[in-house]
């Protein structure tokens, strides 16, 4: 733990968190930092920086000057291969400032964009995003190859960074075609857990209610639709809002977060600093949310991780015997989060408050 993290942890009121924010104030990300810093480190004009980027120079310029931040995925992408970054350092960048998942090797577009982006890193200027592009239109799978995963992640990437040619990534693209599914199935079983619980507690009788019962935000449950039908990744703020409202504690958002392929809340951030600290405050006073997902996950996951996990949690809290805060219950994690955003007024809060 660094030495931040460790003041977060430290915090005891909403005024202890609001003095450390300002304290760090200079410590905390931003896009505009980090893009700034990265069209220095390449001795670059926006001009010529924005031309590898495939991005106009006037929008480079307001970035770099004004603030604001590309609005898709593909963009930063862009600006990865610009930059010559080499997939991790783009998978973090994905994460850190765009809120999207890291670059997956099962998404056939990302295994394009990791092999490419390897190339370019390697001093291969040919491997462009347009490059990119044109080699995932050649080579994606068409409809139907989809197929069950035999090959892990861990083991798709790996091979990955072994391959140095375009034949050879063919040939890569070739084996493992059904395995490039796009999907990430770990985040749905898990979402779809929590789903059930929180249905199953809006519902009567045990009866299961419907998602709509949940009353989540419209752009929330679309996402949420197209995570289902399509294995497409909400956004950051859409699936940390959605673990929120779905009364995740900081571990359960955490491990959401992992499985999407993303970080984990980050305490260099201001506003997840401020949510880390929200959520530690709840696990302290109320640990009854912990074991009562423990116990309600217990009763209708299937996977097996999750059920050891909440197994162990269950047997701490019983074999330690904590107790409540004394001042009262809360309505739901979403509201306390709200309520500590409202007292601080955080810009950064914006995007997240309406969903909530």
């Amino acid at each position: 733990m660094d030495r931040l993290e460790e003041r977060t942890a430290q915090c005891e009121t909403v005024a202890d968190v609001l003095a450390l924010l300002e304290e760090y104030s200079g410590q905390y990300s931003s896009w505009q930092i980090f893009l700034t810093d990265l069209l220095d480190g390449s001795g670059l004009s926006y001009h010529r920086f924005a031309a590898l980027c495939g991005i106009s120079k006037n929008t480079l310029k307001k970035w770099c000057t004004q603030g604001g931040a590309p609005r898709s995925r593909d963009t930063f992408l862009k600006v990865a291969f610009g930059a010559a970054m080499d997939p991790e350092a783009a998978g973090s960048m994905l994460s850190r400032y765009g809120g999207y998942g890291g670059l997956n090797p099962r998404d056939p577009f990302d295994a394009v964009c990791i092999f490419c982006l390897r190339r370019r890193c390697a001093g291969d200027t040919r491997f462009d995003y347009g490059a990119a592009e044109a080699l995932y239109r050649r080579l994606r799978p068409g409809p139907g190859e989809d197929g069950a995963a035999s090959s892990s992640t861990t083991q798709l990437m790996a091979r990955l960074l072994t391959i140095d040619t375009e034949a050879e990534f063919e040939a890569f693209f070739r084996q493992y075609g059904p395995d490039l599914c796009g999907r990430k199935l770990k985040l749905e079983r898990f979402l779809e857990d929590f789903l059930t619980v929180r249905r199953l507690e809006a519902g009567r009788d045990g009866c299961r209610a419907s998602l709509h019962s949940l009353q989540l935000p419209p752009e929330v449950e679309k996402q949420l639709s197209q995570l289902k039908r399509h294995g497409v990744v909400p956004r950051r703020r859409s699936l940390i809002a959605l673990g929120l409202r779905l009364d995740m504690t900081l571990e359960e958002l955490n491990t959401m977060l992992r499985f999407a392929g993303m970080d984990a809340l980050c305490v260099r951030d201001r506003l997840e600093c401020v949510l880390i600290y929200a959520l530690q405050q709840l696990t302290l006073t109320h640990p009854e949310l912990a074991l009562g997902n423990a116990t309600a996950l217990l009763a209708v996951t299937r996977d097996a991780a999750t059920r050891r996990r909440c197994a162990d949690l269950a047997q701490e809290y019983w074999r330690a015997c904590y107790r409540s805060d004394e001042n009262g219950e809360v309505e739901s994690v979403a509201a306390y989060v709200r309520e500590i955003l409202d007292q601080l007024d955080l810009e950064e809060a914006e995007e997240l408050l309406p969903l909530l």
